[in-house]
């Protein structure tokens, strides 16, 4: 089964690449982290199909989805 919670459908992955959801990108979920490679920081650069447990709904635009439920998605329809 394929999974639906990935980075692709994440709030806080930006994607690079093909409109900005290209098959790699950043994950903002947390502050950029220094290293000795990167002393001004950089965010974690994940895959698109990369999951992990802090995922979040991707936001719904306005005018789509159900104003009772918060938490609805573009994606939702995609659940089984």
């Amino acid at each position: 089964m394929k999974r639906l919670d990935t980075c692709y459908t994440c709030r806080f992955w930006e994607g690079q690449g093909l409109r900005q959801r290209g098959p790699k990108g950043t994950c903002r979920r947390y502050p950029p982290v220094v290293t000795a490679r990167s002393p001004e920081g950089d965010f974690p650069i994940t895959l698109s199909t990369d999951w992990c447990g802090e995922w979040k709904r991707v936001a719904v635009a306005s005018g789509v989805g159900d104003p009772a439920d918060p938490d609805a998605t573009i994606y939702d329809d995609l659940v089984e």
